[in-house]
C-alpha cells in the first residue's frame, strides 16, 4: 500500500460511520422538505417516485457493494511470511488474516452497519417527529391523513429494506469470520470433531498429562489447573480480535459522551432516538458482538447437547476440560457496559446455555447423583428411599432397569415423556433445575446430559 492508501485506511478506522450515510440522511431530509412544498398529492407522489426512491435505491446499492468488498478483503489469503514486510502481524497459520487486517475490517463493518441503521431510522421517522424538529416560523401545508399514510407506507418499505440490509451485513460478517476463518482456518471444526471423544473417553489411570504448553488462554492461572485445549488457540485469538475491536469503538463513544459533559453510556445522542433501548451509534458494535457470541455459543451448545448422538457417555474429566474451554470463550464477551445488559432480553442465549450445560456435566459424582435421584423421585416416589438407606440408585430392582444396563451397572435413565405427561411434575422438575442454577437449559437438554453422565 502507498502512503495515500495507508492514510485513507487510517481515516476510515477513525470514522464512526461512513460519510455517505450522513450525506444520504441530509439529502433525504432535503427531499422530504421539497416534497412537502407540493400542494397536489399527485405531484408529491411523482416527486417521491422519481427523486426519493432512486436516492434510497442508489444508497442501498453503494452499501451492498461496500459490504461485498469488505467480505472479500476479510477472506483474502494472508501473504506468506517471506513476502510480508511485517511478519509479526501474521498468525501461526498463513491462512489466517493478520490482526491489523481483522481490526481494520471489523471497524469498517461496524461503521457501515451503524451508518445504514442511522439511514434506516431517518427514513422511518414519522412526519410528526419531523414537525417537532422544524423551526416554528416555517409554516407547513395541511395534508390529509390518507395522503400522509401513503407517504408513510412508501418510506416504511424503504426503511424496512435498509433494516434488513443491516441484519444481512451482520450475518455476512459473522459467517465470514466464524464459518470460514474460525471453523475452517483456525480449526474450530477440528475441535468440534474431537470434542465427543474428549467427553466420552474414560480417564486413564496414571497416564501423564498429555497437554503441553498452551498460549492465548484467557483462563490461564485459574484454580482448576486446566489449560485451554491446544486446537482452540487460533480460534480464541481470532474471536478476541473481533470482540476487542468492538469494545474499543464503544469506549471511544463513551469518551466522546463524557467529554460533552454526560458521564453515562446512554448520554449524548440518546435523545435522538427516544424510546429505543440503546443508542444508535452503538448499533454496529453491539450487533456484531452479539452475533459472534450467538454463533460461537451455538457451536459449543451443539457439543454439549449432542443432537447427533456422537457422545453416548460423558466422563467428568473430559467434561471439566470442556467446561474450561467454554468458559474461555465466554470470558471474551464479558463486559462492564451496564446499558448493554439492559438492552437485551433476559432469556439466555446459546452461550449462556452452553455455559450452563458445561457446569451441569462437570458436577461431582455425588452432586449429579443427587440431582438424578431427586428427579427420579418425582416420577417414582419410592425411588428416593434407597438413598436414605445408603443404597445407590434407590430401591429399584434389577428387573426395573431397562435392557442390559442392570448388568453393566448403569443407572436408570430418566425419560422426558414421564415429566411432560404430567404438568405438575414438569413444573416441579423445572423449578428444581432452576434452583440448582441450571434453569437456562430446557428439561430435555438437562435430562440428556444427566442420563449420559457416568459417575
Amino acid at each position: 500500500l502507498g502512503d495515500d492508501d495507508v492514510t485513507a485506511a487510517r481515516r476510515r478506522r477513525q470514522q464512526l460511520y461512513p460519510p455517505i450515510s450522513e450525506l444520504f440522511v441530509a439529502l433525504l431530509r432535503s427531499a422530504r422538505c421539497k416534497s412537502d412544498a407540493f400542494a397536489e398529492p399527485s405531484s408529491r407522489r411523482l416527486y417521491a417516485a422519481n427523486a426519493i426512491a432512486p436516492l434510497c435505491s442508489e444508497y442501498l446499492d453503494m452499501v451492498h457493494a461496500e459490504a461485498a468488498h469488505l467480505r472479500k478483503s476479510l477472506l483474502a489469503r494472508a501473504p506468506s511470511a517471506a513476502s510480508s514486510a511485517v511478519s509479526v502481524a501474521l498468525r501461526s497459520s498463513a491462512n489466517l488474516p493478520s490482526d491489523e487486517l481483522m481490526m481494520s475490517n471489523t471497524m469498517e463493518w461496524t461503521g457501515l452497519i451503524t451508518g445504514t441503521h442511522l439511514a434506516a431510522r431517518a427514513v422511518l421517522m414519522r412526519p410528526t417527529e419531523i414537525e417537532r424538529r422544524r423551526p416554528r416560523q416555517q409554516p407547513q401545508p395541511v395534508r390529509a391523513n390518507d395522503e400522509q399514510q401513503h407517504d408513510v407506507r412508501l418510506l416504511d418499505r424503504v426503511g424496512d429494506s435498509m433494516e434488513r440490509l443491516c441484519k444481512a451485513m451482520v450475518e455476512e460478517y459473522t459467517s465470514a469470520l466464524v464459518e470460514t476463518i474460525v471453523m475452517e482456518r483456525a480449526k474450530l471444526a477440528s475441535y468440534m470433531m474431537r470434542a465427543p471423544f474428549l467427553l466420552s473417553q474414560p480417564p486413564a489411570e496414571g497416564s501423564p498429562e498429555r497437554r503441553g504448553k498452551r498460549d492465548k488462554d484467557p483462563m490461564a492461572g485459574s484454580s482448576s489447573g486446566l489449560s485451554l485445549s491446544p486446537d482452540l488457540n487460533d480460534s480464541i485469538h481470532v474471536i478476541s480480535v473481533g470482540v476487542k475491536t468492538c469494545n474499543a469503538t464503544l469506549l471511544k463513544l463513551r469518551s466522546m459522551f463524557q467529554s460533552d459533559g454526560d458521564g453515562s453510556i446512554n448520554g449524548g445522542v440518546q435523545s435522538i432516538m427516544t424510546g429505543e433501548p440503546s443508542n444508535m451509534l452503538y448499533y454496529g458494535c453491539r450487533s456484531i458482538q452479539e452475533a459472534l457470541k450467538f454463533a460461537i455459543g451455538q457451536k459449543l451448545l451443539d457439543i454439549a447437547i449432542d443432537p447427533q448422538g456422537m457422545t453416548p457417555e460423558i466422563y467428568v474429566s473430559g467434561a471439566r476440560q470442556f467446561r474450561h474451554d467454554v468458559m474461555a470463550f465466554e470470558s471474551l464477551f464479558q463486559t462492564d457496559d451496564s446499558a448493554r445488559k439492559l438492552a437485551h432480553a433476559t432469556e439466555p442465549g446459546p452461550m449462556e446455555r452452553a455455559v450452563t450445560a458445561s457446569n451441569l456435566m462437570s458436577l461431582g459424582s455425588s452432586q449429579i447423583q443427587a440431582i438424578r435421584e431427586a428427579l427420579r423421585a418425582l416420577v417414582l416416589p419410592g425411588a428416593s428411599m434407597g438413598s436414605l438407606f445408603g443404597r445407590r440408585g434407590g430401591d429399584l430392582s434389577p428387573s426395573e432397569i431397562p435392557g442390559d444396563e442392570a448388568g453393566r451397572g448403569h443407572h436408570h435413565r430418566l425419560d422426558a415423556d414421564d415429566f411432560y405427561s404430567d404438568e405438575r411434575l414438569m413444573e416441579e422438575a423445572a423449578n428444581m433445575l432452576e434452583a440448582k442454577g441450571f434453569g437456562a437449559l430446557s428439561l430435555d437438554e438437562a435430562l440428556s446430559i444427566i442420563n449420559r453422565r457416568i459417575l
